[in-house]
């Protein structure tokens, strides 16, 4: 009798203390209850299944807030954390959605072939070539300390900030020991910190801004990989984070700390802003992270990299996810990107239904362009050394490649772009957001410590091929009568042949024009002329020589002038070379100028400027002052053909009528040829001539009967 009343004791104690779920979930657009839906009380290890009805309902004999899970296949996973007791929860669930990604992603799974082959466009408007520079100052290499995953750089009060993981350097045992105290990677045991600077060059370290957490805590292990966001005079850290014990199968989160400036202090958030999703079961028996009986999502194993932009009104959270037993496809990691989306800075994030919205990626690096967000994929995966756009944040289309120059980074992107974010973005030139910034290069031989496994520093990185994009087109410079095109000032630049001497895609601009021409490059310029002329074309030009040095210019597409470039001696040395072509009529209104290095050697000249002298073409030729009798033309009085004597070179001619239009044009190489006028109406005509070696115009008067 005494054991039993003590049974019922327990079982009174423990119905006086349950603790009750219930709910109904339901499909978040028809509102349908979704049955079969996998329910999980967390702390209870307790799992159901929804009804027909889309019912739940859990009894939890254990007291605090709980975290229940909802997973359903072809659905977005979805978790509720410190949930108090409740009753009648009402789930809505979306369903998934396929991103234009994701559409090429089950392209390439057809074939190793498919995904070697990506086709990633070549398109010099987004192409990006980058170049490292050792920084100095406190952040000067040095083997003793582990310096990596640079935020993005911003300027405040006329220096510039970034922030960084950094530690100790230690060796990586990369889970080679079974002691789980032991360093693994070389962001473990980091914290974040940050340095100043008033020229991006030389930096001064500030000291610690966010340091991991007490024992215990979700961050007690590491804080690292930080990004920084600024919005309303806030200053958001956002950061990835690791609790201990660091094993091959432990959860990252991402994690923020709030501060009124960017000198602290930085009050952290007690939870992290966003989790993997949990919907992937581990393989029993085993400890490796490649072993899962189910895989989940893209991110069901870590959440990495994150990079909060502010975007339509919204905050958009782009992440880098690894998935539970993570396979390799044709020899890549899978490695794609997700975005979180929340109406506030802190949260809270809720995952896009479009995951993933990526096909690679490693670091994640974004910026803002004409209403869209441009990204660089760098490392792992198809697509990887692509630039990518997405008008709507999500759905990002392959639209150049990424590539850095010969050096450190060999002709990969400098890895983890911590790129410097102006307060302008750019409607017209998609480079503009990726400018200059910080990098980190890994070094894997041993530090003067003694310690092994890798170890890293930061660097600065440029834009080698930017785009010099006016405002407005160029009206060129008046001299004289000259109109100066400065060859420096183009919209710009390309390459045809994908010859990369020097590792510019297409030519560079210096202070004074544009050198590293190949063959195949180009420059574009758009031109406003104020008025209809006719032009005579100079180039100020350099070259040491070759066997086949050409420059040719056209005007919307249509080639006006093709030159050989003559030996002028040295790169620096620029002569005006007179282009062999006949006069060039421009109309007045904007035009595109495009020069094109169209010789075969590989290094073609240096171009200071384009000069086009106005040539008046008046009534007479003496008016002309190029009645010279050097040439003659006979019959004249003609009828059907003329023929012009004195002829030695190749000569170009052009007929004019005594309005000054040029109604006939050509190029005669010998006094034996002969032009056909037949088509001409009756009247009085000027004939210009322009010997191609000199330059010597001469002129004469004839007359059609």
């Amino acid at each position: 009798m005494k054991n039993l009343f003590f049974l019922v004791l327990i079982f009174a104690s423990c119905a006086l203390f349950a603790q009750t779920f219930t709910g109904i979930i339901t499909d978040n657009e028809t509102g349908v209850p979704l049955n079969n839906v996998e329910v999980t009380l967390v702390e209870n290890d307790l799992s159901i299944k929804t009804t027909a009805n889309g019912l739940f309902s859990f009894n939890a004999f254990t007291l605090g807030d709980k975290t229940l899970y909802f997973n359903k296949e072809g659905y977005v996973f979805e978790a509720l954390y410190n949930q108090q007791p409740a009753t009648n929860l009402e789930i809505k669930l979306r369903a998934k959605k396929i991103s234009t990604a994701t559409t090429r992603w089950n392209t390439y799974m057809q074939s190793c072939n498919n995904y070697n082959n990506p086709n990633i466009p070549n398109n010099p408007e987004w192409n990006v070539v980058f170049k490292e520079t050792n920084l100095t100052g406190d952040l000067v290499a040095n083997s003793l300390i582990t310096r990596r995953d640079p935020s993005a750089v911003i300027k405040y009060n006329d220096k510039y900030y970034v922030w960084y993981s950094r530690k100790r350097t230690q060796t990586s045992t990369y889970f080679g020991t079974n002691n789980p105290n032991d360093n693994v990677f070389p962001w473990d045991y980091t914290d974040v910190y940050y340095a100043t600077s008033t020229d991006g060059y030389e930096w001064k370290e500030q000291g610690p801004a966010v340091e991991r957490g007490q024992t215990g805590t979700f961050d007690d292990r590491s804080v690292f990989t930080p990004e920084i966001f600024i919005h309303n005079d806030k200053f958001y850290l956002i950061y990835q984070v690791v609790k201990s014990p660091y094993i091959e199968r432990v959860k990252n989160n991402v994690a923020m700390a709030v501060a009124d400036s960017p000198n602290g202090p930085w009050i952290k958030l007690s939870e992290p802003i966003l989790r993997p999703s949990h919907n992937g079961v581990w393989s029993a028996g085993s400890t490796s992270r490649f072993r899962a009986d189910v895989k989940g999502d893209f991110d069901s194993h870590k959440v990495h990299d994150p990079c909060l932009m502010f975007y339509k009104d919204k905050f958009y959270l782009y992440y880098k996810g690894e998935r539970m037993g993570e396979e390799r496809f044709c020899g890549q990691r899978e490695i794609r990107w997700g975005v979180a989306i929340a109406d506030q800075p802190e949260g809270p994030y809720v995952k896009s239904e479009y995951n993933p919205i990526t096909n690679t990626g490693h670091e994640v690096s974004v910026w803002n362009y004409n209403n869209g967000i441009a990204i660089i994929q760098k490392l792992d995966g198809p697509e990887r050394g692509s630039i990518q756009f997405a008008q709507d944040g999500v759905n990002f289309e392959m639209m150049g490649t990424a590539t850095g120059t010969a050096g450190f980074a060999g002709n990969e992107v400098p890895d983890a772009l911590g790129i410097f974010r102006p307060n302008e973005i750019s409607t017209t030139d998609p480079k503009f957001g990726v400018d200059w910034g910080l990098s980190h290069h890994l070094d894997f031989s041993r530090a003067a410590n003694g310690a092994t496994g890798g170890w890293m520093y930061l660097r600065r990185f440029d834009l080698v091929n930017k785009s010099i994009i006016p405002t407005e087109p160029i009206t060129p410079v008046t001299g004289g009568n000259d109109l100066i095109v400065e060859a420096e000032d183009f919209i710009q630049t390309g390459s045809f042949s994908g010859i990369r001497p020097g590792e510019f895609n297409g030519v560079n601009a210096t202070g004074i024009g544009i050198n590293f021409v190949n063959s195949g490059d180009y420059a574009d310029y758009s031109i406003n002329l104020t008025e209809t002329g006719f032009y005579d074309l100079t180039y100020l030009i350099a070259s040491p020589g070759g066997r086949s040095l050409n420059v040719q210019l056209l005007i919307d597409g249509v080639e006006v002038a093709s030159d050989v470039v003559p030996n002028t001696g040295d790169w620096e040395n620029y002569i005006n070379l007179n282009s062999n072509s006949n006069f060039i009529e421009i109309t007045e209104g904007t035009h595109t100028f495009r020069i094109i290095a169209n010789g075969n050697d590989r290094w073609q000249w240096n171009l200071d400027k384009l000069i086009l002298k106005r040539v008046e073409l008046t009534t007479s030729a003496k008016q002309l002052g190029l009645d010279d009798h050097n040439i003659v033309v006979y019959p004249n009085p003609a009828v059907h053909q003329i023929h012009i004597s004195k002829i030695s070179h190749a000569t170009h001619y052009s007929i004019v009528d005594l309005k000054g239009v040029v109604v006939l044009q050509g190029t005669l190489k010998n006094e034996r040829q002969s032009v056909g006028v037949e088509q001409l109406v009756s009247g009085t005509y000027i004939l210009i001539t322009k010997n191609g070696n000199n330059a010597k115009m001469s002129s004469t008067v004839f007359i059609k009967n």
